[in-house]
This record gives structure tokens, C-alpha cells and sequence, in this order.
């Protein structure tokens, strides 16, 4: 009885793994993922003059906007 007790636990906590990971990858807002976008961009075209400071930048741009994108989900969730 062990070892299907513990497939199944593994079972479980493999789908819970995949569902918070799938619903992680679909909360990002569109203006994070035009942020990240511009920065992809911006390191494959001119990669000499993307420096760590316009790296860091970026960063909290998306970060800012991925912020307000789950207050503006909380406020029209409650």
C-alpha cells in the first residue's frame, strides 16, 4: 500500500506544480511583457550600449507594472 500511497501523493504535488507554474507564466501584464519585449530587443540589436543600468531600469519598469497589474486584479477581484 505504500508505494501507490506515495505515487499518488507524488501525482498530486507534480499537478499542483503544474498549474501554479502555468497560471505564474499567464499573470503577467501586457505592459510588463512589452517592457521585457523592448529590453530583449534592445540587447540583440545594439548589445555594446545595453548597459546595466538601462538593464536595471527595465527591471523595475516591469516590475512597477507587473505591481500594478495585480493591485488593479485585486481591486476588481473583491
Amino acid at each position: 500500500m505504500a508505494p501507490e500511497l506515495l505515487y499518488g501523493v507524488g501525482a498530486l504535488l507534480l499537478l499542483i506544480a503544474l498549474i501554479w507554474g502555468v497560471s505564474r507564466g499567464r499573470l503577467k501584464s501586457r505592459t510588463a511583457e512589452a517592457v521585457s519585449e523592448e529590453g530583449t530587443r534592445e540587447i540583440y540589436q545594439e548589445p555594446e550600449r545595453f548597459d546595466d543600468e538601462r538593464r536595471e531600469e527595465l527591471k523595475r519598469a516591469a516590475k512597477s507594472a507587473e505591481a500594478a497589474a495585480e493591485k488593479r486584479d485585486k481591486t476588481d477581484g473583491a
